[in-house]
């Protein structure tokens, strides 16, 4: 039993001391990181009390440890995966911005003001899923497009598909478009030869974090396909 014991509180050392790291990486209020970090110090030891009262036995009690840390664990993925979002959005409001700034009027309505819309939509719902703890928001971007599929004879879940389709489009388009070459100066017209494709001039870690989100959408897209 004492060895059981000391097992069990070694995990809800651990889990603590996952909670300090998650703390101090997600939560800039020094009291509420505090609280936090103490809710889940009181959880674990609770479980340890438990176990040594003989309400649970050890099997049960390290299981209850287990599963708060994959709780834990699920939380922080969500948590960041927002994060992303809310930091995509923004990403795709500045290019949408300096496309319509560097190209004619077509470029602008092609690729620049749709990816404005769906950043500012993706601020926004991620946004508001951070504040409210939870998911499930919809932003008026994707409502259009759930309200035009079933006009059309669909179902939500076929306008949240072309949404993420889109997104994944536009991504690709911001990747691909041609941008000027770091350092180009010209007084007079830019040439082709002044330009590259944006993604030749981006550094590997915003490279790495645009294929990121885009596997976060391609996998919504896929959830929404096989559950409508």
């Amino acid at each position: 039993m004492d060895h059981d014991l000391w097992e069990l509180s070694s995990l809800a050392a651990r889990l603590t001391q996952y909670a300090c790291e998650v703390g101090a990486r997600h939560l800039d209020d020094g009291v509420l990181r505090a609280q936090f970090t103490q809710e889940i110090a009181y959880l674990g030891q609770a479980v340890v009390d438990e176990v040594r009262t003989g309400n649970l036995s050890a099997e049960e009690g390290r299981d209850a440890l287990e599963q708060a840390y994959r709780e834990l664990l699920a939380q922080v993925w969500e948590y960041s995966r927002l994060v992303a979002g809310v930091t995509a959005g923004v990403l795709q409001i500045s290019t949408g911005v300096a496309v319509c700034k560097l190209s004619l009027g077509a470029g602008c309505i092609i690729g620049g003001l749709p990816l404005i819309l769906h950043g500012a939509n993706n601020i926004y719902e991620n946004g508001l899923n951070i504040v409210n703890g939870r998911g499930g928001t919809v932003g008026p971007v994707r409502r259009i497009y759930q309200d035009l599929a079933v006009a059309a004879g669909g179902v939500n879940a076929h306008g949240n598909v072309a949404y993420g389709v889109l997104d994944l489009g536009l991504s690709a388009y911001s990747l691909g478009r041609l941008v000027l070459r770091p350092g180009t100066w010209r007084l007079f017209r830019y040439i082709e030869a002044d330009k590259a494709r944006a993604i030749k001039t981006m550094s590997t870690h915003s490279i790495v974090f645009e294929v990121g989100i885009d596997m976060l959408t391609g996998e919504q897209v896929i959830v929404e396909l096989r559950d409508r």
